[in-house]
């Protein structure tokens, strides 16, 4: 089987494929060192190809060969474009029935006193089934449906509404259509067209299995033995049980829901119909109990079959629910994954701590770890043409910093021709200005990746959540203190070893848990039990109402487990890694400035040194006793591991600086025209005919040195927006983000004349949009040697 673990590209098959094209772009990706690619049908595929043709086939069996012999894992994406579930309609093409449906509501308030007969419907819809009229009293301006009664329905949908006196509320509820629809494989398939395809109905067993036997089985007659070898998962994305752009007000249903709700919550199927317009009180009891039937069944129907499916094929089934916080859909895959897309989570605007975005990582990394799976997640999608590798760096680390080494980096587009440059945009690909400098950021994210193959992510602490939504609150905190967690289901607890003092669940040994269940949540005698043997055992469990860090930081003092720092650091993440051998440690700088202070990291080994996975140096470990030296510049990671540093720490012999003024300008790669004349120093945006140039200008100058100069520190200044640095011929490294500095070893230096080289690549968004982003080398630059 091929590595699983590491980057993937999201390849987007949106126009009209040929072999050349799709063999070009797979060795292209494979070239900058991705793990394996996710391919996917995309609005803009052409209709000579098809989506699910004989044609479309070839092409997959073409790809999957190519990668076969390129060493690329593939990951089958199941939908055409997304949400999944529907094979851009073919689902209900072959039955009508197995629409997505829903419950709507129609309300009517009336004073007594009254007596009338209603014949509530849907305008003319001949679809659309009364499944209940109930009506409750209004007090205090809201319907109060603990008093509510159910109406009987008389021939023709008549409702009698009376005799009555005061004012009540009549709800009819109904079963119907939804409407809703999915993004297809082909232009004119897109959301609002008449052409959209259909939603399926995720919730109906006949529907996911016509899917399974549409997509999935095509897939395998297809690929044969490539199930299982070359291909490693099966992506299913977001199901959404309504489709995009439902009827209004729409809520979850499928024929027989009621049955099921009314068996779990002990219910005579007319009390299910008697609470059934509760359902759109998001906080009335009844509600929740809805939400948890629906969300059972579709972990049964929909996740349960894929996973069947794919455990007989060899396969996982991996990819990510519609809610970022929900923890107990993401369990359901062999792989939990979450996305991050539409600039949700930005660096400095908070979202990376606070909402139920901020959840997304540890919700994946939870699942996948508590199930012995590979949390992946799929990001950078949608972020704009904007979107800088100073972002993209920090959006990766946000997820490996929280436990998820595979990233499906969103997207590669096969083409940009026309509109499909904004479906989605940016392509991370050779349509991007900083394309060149992409392989240093997918070979970093490898890097990272292989930390979680080489040990276990470790954490001391537990959550325990609500798994429908799983809390931001408490992780805040945590993750400030260096304090790493996974969320836990109360409903794992019953399966849960107790030995000496630690809550063990698959590879974790929980020292403590943050008991952070909300008021509401069905009470779970088997987790509370299980919290007070672990009470008894020794081990700590700090309750909402009750949460006071300090005492959790000093339980797991007392046990050796707790990562401290010498000064409050809430931008430091640290994650630890445990093999047979050793300990190994990341730190990741979440922040904007530079990290300078001295950690504890409990277990590391005597001997250790620091490793950039950036950059791959490593320096020499400044240790006094369990206290370790550690400085983060801006963006930087550094992994603490076992052995000696090799001695390359950066020596500045002569302690002289020197300011480099006199550079010349090629381009070397253009998006549109290549410009002709060469590129000074400063923002070639601003200069009218390079206004929407978006490409490399590769600058060059020379330097004379002195003899005895040993290592050289090189200081670009600003840059717009990506520099690779080449000295004397020899790439030395790729600066994506502030600060544009690097050490030159003394290898590179030669006394006499020495020839620097930057290579600067600019925004794409001033080609495709006109954004007038700042470009070009524009200083001051030093060299400090």
């Amino acid at each position: 089987m091929a590595a699983t673990t590491g980057p993937y590209a999201f390849v987007f098959w949106n126009d009209d494929l040929t072999d050349d094209g799709v063999l070009a772009q797979l060795r292209e990706i494979a070239a900058v060192g991705f793990t394996g690619v996710t391919l996917s049908a995309r609005i803009g595929l052409s209709r000579r190809v098809g989506y699910l043709t004989e044609e479309y086939f070839r092409l997959v069996r073409l790809a999957v060969d190519e990668c076969a012999r390129l060493g690329l894992a593939v990951m089958l994406y199941d939908e055409a474009s997304y949400p999944s579930g529907s094979a851009n309609g073919a689902v209900v093409e072959r039955d009508p029935e197995f629409a997505a449906r829903c419950l709507v509501r129609i309300e009517r308030d009336i004073e007594g006193p009254a007596d009338e007969y209603w014949r509530p419907a849907l305008g003319r819809a001949l679809d659309a089934r009364l499944l209940a009229v109930v009506r409750a009293p209004i007090r205090g301006g809201a319907p109060v449906h603990d008093e509510a009664e159910l109406l009987p329905v008389e021939d023709r949908g008549l409702v009698r509404l009376g005799p009555m006196e005061g004012r009540w509320r009549f709800t009819a509820v109904f079963d119907t259509p939804s409407g809703g629809t999915i993004r297809g494989a082909h232009a004119g398939q897109d959301d609002g067209s008449a052409l959209a395809p259909p939603a399926a109905d995720l919730l109906n067993p006949a529907a996911v299995q016509a899917f399974l036997e549409t997509t999935h089985d095509a897939y395998a007659r297809a690929l044969g033995s490539h199930l299982g070898t070359t291909v490693v998962a099966m992506f299913t994305d977001e199901p959404f049980l309504l489709g995009r752009n439902p009827r209004e007000g729409a809520q979850p249903y499928t024929p027989g829901l009621e049955a099921e709700v009314a068996a779990a919550e002990g219910l005579e199927p007319d009390e299910v119909l008697r609470n059934l317009p509760s359902i759109w009180d998001a906080d009335a009891g009844f509600a929740r109990a809805y939400r948890d039937a629906v969300r059972r069944r579709l972990i049964e129907v929909y996740y349960g079959a894929q996973a069947r499916w794919c455990e007989s094929h060899g396969i996982a089934l991996t990819g990510h629910p519609a809610e970022p916080d929900d923890l107990a859909t993401s369990a359901s895959l062999h792989w939990p994954g979450q996305d991050t897309v539409w600039r949700w989570v930005l660096p400095e605007d908070g979202t990376a701590l606070a909402g139920p975005e901020s959840t997304a990582p540890k919700t994946a990394a939870s699942a996948a770890n508590l199930n012995g799976g590979n949390a992946i997640a799929e990001v950078l999608g949608a972020y704009g043409w904007r979107l800088t590798l100073d972002e993209a760096k920090w959006l990766l680390d946000w997820y490996l910093s929280r436990g998820v080494p595979t990233l499906v980096l969103h997207a590669f587009f096969y083409s940009v021709r026309g509109g499909r440059a904004y479906e989605s945009e940016p392509d991370l690909g050779p349509h991007n200005s900083w394309w060149p400098h992409f392989p240093s950021l997918v070979a970093y994210a490898a890097r990272v990746a292989a930390l979680f193959d080489e040990g276990t992510h470790r954490v001391s602490t537990a959550v325990l959540a609500d798994p429908e939504h799983v809390p931001d609150g408490p992780a805040r905190e945590l993750l400030e203190h260096q304090i790493d967690f996974f969320y836990l289901d109360p409903a794992r607890l019953s399966e849960a070893d107790i030995v000496d003092g630690t809550l063990v669940l698959g590879d974790q040994r929980f020292l403590a848990v943050v008991d952070h269940r909300p008021e509401g949540l069905a009470p779970d005698r088997e987790a509370d039990a299980a919290l007070e043997r672990f009470k008894e055992a020794g081990g700590l469990v700090v309750a909402e109402a009750g949460w006071n860090l300090r005492s959790l930081q000093d339980h797991l003092r007392a046990q050796g487990a707790a990562v401290a720092t010498s000064s409050p650091e809430p931008n430091l993440r640290v994650v630890r890694f445990e093999s047979p051998d050793t300990v190994t440690y990341a730190c990741f700088n979440e922040g904007e400035e530079p990290i300078a202070t001295t950690v504890i990291l409990p277990g590391a080994p005597e001997e250790v040194h620091w490793q950039d996975p950036f950059t791959g140096r490593r320096a020499k470990a400044i240790r006094d006793g369990s206290q370790v030296e550690l400085s983060l510049e801006r963006r930087q990671t550094k992994i603490l591991a076992e052995g000696p540093a090799r001695a390359e720490d950066p020596h500045l012999a002569l302690g002289r600086t020197a300011r480099l003024d006199d550079w010349t300008g090629i381009p070397t790669r253009a998006l549109g025209a290549l410009p002709a004349n060469p590129i000074g120093l400063g923002d070639w945006a601003k200069r009218e005919p390079l206004r929407r140039f978006s490409g490399t200008c590769a600058f060059t100058t020379e330097v004379e040195l002195p003899e005895g100069v040993a290592d050289a520190r090189l200081d670009l200044g600003e840059v717009g927006e990506a520099a690779k640095v080449l000295v004397n011929g020899t790439e030395v490294g790729d600066l994506l983000w502030r600060p544009y500095a690097l050490t030159i070893d003394g290898v590179h230096l030669r006394p006499g004349t020495n020839r620097i080289e930057v290579q600067v690549s600019n925004s794409a968004a001033n080609h495709y949009e006109g954004a007038r982003r700042p470009s070009g080398l524009l200083g001051p630059v030093t060299l400090a040697y």
